[in-house]
């Protein structure tokens, strides 16, 4: 069975890095970190996130400890844009299931005919609504599946389509370190007016560590990082993501990330503050001088 998981991730891997696209790229909001704790963590961080938007960030995230929780985030995005997302998470450890959406509002923008005419103001959208499911299949490997509806709306022309993807977890014989995969955006959209739209098919590849506060003298700070390394197929180069978070007395987090070798995105920071049942979390993310900062705000509740 371990050998058959390890092929069949290294497989769908495979297909991810080597697939080729001949359409215009759409859904760009599928690349979008969707909850603060992600987006403070450098687009890491989904395995040791205490909220119901792990299972986005990896099908296999879902099920790495009891939950059950409703997590609720505003991202206020580049160019005055907004993306709100709702999900709901139960886990019992050996299996979990997800459901979610995530909405990217690009607000109003002035429509023109080819020849410069105005047609007054238009409101472009995407829309996903996501469903996941995850299994601890041997006692050190998890394994996940998410299927996501997509909608997409610009101008008078939208387009609809569905996705795939698949999450891999792994405890290694190291104390604390984890290996996880996925590969994500597997699927396919009808026409957006007379173009083919290709969605932005990713491959991932995580070292995680976690206990780390072992090696330092403070008993009351846990802490675990992630590096990850990443390949979307609309892009020539591999990426690198880090993030870190220190957990100090069970109900205040300080968060870090960083992303290598990405256009415009690179440090990040947060921080998480528990109270009793409602988790409160932060994230920034400056871009560059020309672009305008990121900040989420993401409220979750435990059942």
């Amino acid at each position: 069975m371990k050998k058959i998981l390890i092929i069949a991730m290294v497989c769908f891997w495979a297909v991810g890095l080597l697939a080729e696209t001949n359409g215009e790229f759409g859904m760009q909001v599928l690349k979008i970190s969707t909850g603060a704790d992600d987006a403070a963590m450098g687009g890491t961080g989904a395995f040791y996130a205490n909220n119901a938007f792990r299972f986005i960030s990896n099908p296999a995230a879902g099920n790495i400890s009891k939950y059950q929780g409703i997590t609720f985030n505003q991202n206020y995005w580049i160019f005055d844009t907004t993306l709100n997302s709702l999900s709901y998470l139960k886990s019992s450890g050996k299996s979990s299931f997800g459901i979610g959406y995530r909405y990217l509002d690009y607000g109003a923008l002035d429509g023109a005919t080819d020849d410069g005419q105005q047609t007054g103001k238009f409101y472009p959208m995407d829309l996903i609504v996501s469903m996941g499911m995850a299994y601890r299949v041997l006692p050190t490997h998890y394994v996940g599946v998410n299927v996501n509806a997509l909608y997409e709306k610009i101008d008078i022309e939208s387009a609809l389509g569905g996705s795939v993807d698949l999450g891999y977890r792994y405890l290694t014989p190291l104390q604390g370190i984890e290996l996880t995969a996925a590969v994500k955006n597997m699927g396919k959209t009808n026409k957006l007016g007379n173009e083919d739209i290709d969605l932005p098919l990713s491959t991932e590849f995580s070292i995680i560590g976690r206990e780390l506060e072992k090696y330092l003298p403070w008993d009351a700070v846990h802490i675990s990082s992630e590096v990850k390394i990443l390949k979307h197929v609309d892009d020539d180069d591999f990426k690198a993501n880090w993030g870190m978070k220190a957990l100090i007395r069970d109900n205040f987090s300080l968060k870090l990330g960083y992303k290598f070798n990405h256009d415009t995105e690179s440090i990040s920071a947060g921080f998480g503050l528990k109270l009793k049942r409602i988790n409160i979390d932060y994230a920034f993310a400056p871009i560059s001088d020309e672009i305008d900062d990121v900040h989420m705000i993401q409220l979750g509740y435990r059942f």
